[in-house]
């Protein structure tokens, strides 16, 4: 290993037939600065990128895959459940805000329970202060313009989550999206999490027909995205399934009635 001042910076040249095994203390030192642009979110490195807020954004891509859609009168969230292992339960990815309004996460579930709980306070101010429920455009954007003070302050770091927010309003139905970096995105369907880009090829296929589906083929479809992500077949315990429109509040299928739907959507396949 040869060590060499440069500037203000302390650079290491490890040779490739050096046995990198041996971390010495001067090593591991050096190996901390392999990237100078990384230690800090507020650091811009030479090519105007935020490394920090880029490593928020890979940690919702390796969370599990949420699949949104929407049509005239309905949305429909569906989401893949994992467990830490077989001797625990699933996380739950979904949740309910208000009686026309829920989110479906992906990534770092602690850090969507705090954004949920932000959320669910935003809703709860604006019903006690106006005596009405909030515009949901007006929600997503409380959420991700928190989630953008994360990326321009110091000491701080961004949020790891990403959401899909499902809601029904006097203007329609919504579904946004919000990532790390403090973007907002307004979707006729969306797909997030590990393996998502295989539900958005599907869903791109068939956004023509999102628009005047009934609840019954706008839960199917969203089923049938959400396969696409994974190679194990889905069941009522390995996935689950919200809802919100016109005449149905937000709420979340039972086991027995999410069944159904993956029964019907078996026997159709076959």
């Amino acid at each position: 290993v040869r060590v060499r001042q440069s500037g203000s910076l302390l650079e290491a040249h490890v040779s490739r037939t050096s046995p990198l095994r041996c971390w010495d203390p001067i090593t591991r030192f050096c190996a901390m600065f392999r990237n100078q642009y990384d230690q800090d979110v507020l650091t811009w490195s030479p090519q105007g990128r935020l490394h920090q807020v880029e490593y928020a954004m890979e940690a919702v891509k390796q969370g599990a895959t949420t699949v949104g859609c929407k049509s005239r009168d309905y949305v429909v969230l569906a989401t893949l459940k994992r467990a830490a292992s077989e001797l625990s339960s699933a996380q739950n990815k979904l949740f309910k805000m208000d009686e026309n309004l829920g989110v479906a996460i992906s990534g770092l579930t602690a850090d969507g329970t705090l954004a949920t709980k932000s959320l669910r306070a935003a809703c709860i101010t604006h019903k006690f202060t106006f005596g009405s429920e909030a515009e949901i455009g007006r929600l997503a954007g409380i959420i991700s313009d928190k989630s953008q003070m994360c990326t321009q302050r110091s000491g701080s770091r961004p949020s790891g989550i990403g959401m899909l927010i499902a809601g029904k309003d006097n203007q329609g139905c919504h579904l946004y999206q919000t990532c790390p970096s403090g973007n907002l995105y307004d979707h006729s369907a969306a797909a997030i999490g590990a393996r998502s880009q295989a539900s958005k090829t599907f869903l791109e296929k068939h956004m023509d027909r999102f628009y005047n589906l009934s609840l019954t083929e706008l839960i199917t479809l969203a089923l049938q995205a959400l396969k696409e992500a994974t190679t194990d077949p889905i069941s009522d315990m390995s996935c689950s399934v919200a809802v919100v429109g016109d005449g149905s509040p937000f709420r979340i299928l039972e086991c027995e009635e999410l069944r159904a739907f993956i029964t019907r959507l078996e026997q159709d396949v076959n």
